[in-house]
């Protein structure tokens, strides 16, 4: 019921969801705001907004009606029914290499388990992990001051390269140092950027600020062919992007720090026998692909 009204933005709008009477939704209403002792909601113009206790609440409630979601779905799938729901978040390396022979196998066991994949990147994605709106992460592992509540399965570790357009002026440069000053732009959004500037710390530079950044890595391709940006872009896919794109990697001699590649989970919530099978696929799926 909270959750509808924050959804619907207004009582009215939520009874309607719910298929309640206006007046049992505000008595419920006004019930957990009793209980709780807080004010849940409060009048705005447009309908009702959460108060800060509020935001609180809905939090937990979230967390809340997604374990009983999963509880069902448990329950069920050990009585072999292979239904329910995956939200999975990837990064591109996982998009490129590993979903799709995940996806294969998955499916021949749990065919009628619908899969959601969303695109995504530390350390944004893990926030959602332990809240239970995502089931795992296949993507950069978290470091670890963000690995509480998280379980970490590593699944292959990439050198990481720079990239610019093939007729780049930087196309010929051999130092870091000497690219600084161009135009960069980041894989991810801007809460990435601690990863970007820890590369370039641990080699006494001052890194860039990235003038761009993006979650697409079809349109971080498409920017940096033909044009002098830089970016920073997992090796293991450079063969791939540089037969579809016009870009190349620089020839450096300073080696930037590696990704190391990882499936994360909840550590506090026990996964359901789909969860833990998807997570099974992907481990053989890099182990077959990555050695």
């Amino acid at each position: 019921m909270l959750l509808a009204i924050d959804r619907a933005g207004s009582i009215r709008a939520a009874s309607k969801l719910l298929g309640k009477t206006q007046p049992a939704v505000t008595k419920a209403l006004r019930q957990a705001e009793s209980e709780l002792g807080v004010a849940i909601f409060k009048r705005a113009a447009s309908g009702v907004v959460l108060t800060e206790e509020g935001k609180v609440v809905l939090r937990r409630a979230r967390v809340i009606q997604s374990e009983l979601r999963k509880l069902q779905e448990d329950v069920d799938q050990r009585r072999g029914l292979a239904t329910g729901r995956l939200n999975v978040t990837v990064s591109p390396l996982a998009a490129s290499r590993i979903v799709g022979g995940t996806i294969k196998r998955f499916k021949r066991k749990f065919p009628g388990v619908h899969v959601q994949i969303s695109s995504g990147h530390e350390p944004m994605a893990f926030g959602p992990v332990r809240e239970g709106q995502v089931d795992l992460v296949i993507g950069p592992e978290p470091h670890e001051s963000d690995s509480a509540g998280l379980s970490v399965h590593f699944l292959v570790e990439t050198s990481i390269v720079v990239i610019t357009g093939s007729t780049s002026k930087w196309k010929n440069a051999t130092s870091l140092a000497d690219v600084l000053e161009g135009d960069w732009l980041m894989i991810g959004t801007r809460a990435r950027l601690p990863f970007l500037q820890q590369r370039f710390f641990g080699l006494g530079l001052t890194p860039p600020e990235p003038m761009i950044t993006s979650d697409s890595i079809i349109s971080v391709l498409s920017m940096v062919q033909d044009s002098d940006l830089l970016c920073t872009f997992p090796e293991m896919l450079l063969d791939e992007a540089e037969t579809k794109w016009r870009i190349r990697a620089l020839d450096l001699r300073e080696p930037l720090q590696s990704a190391r590649v990882a499936i994360t989970m909840s550590s506090e919530r026990p996964p359901t026998p789909a969860v833990q099978y998807f997570c099974d696929c992907a481990l053989q799926v890099s182990k077959n692909e990555f050695g």
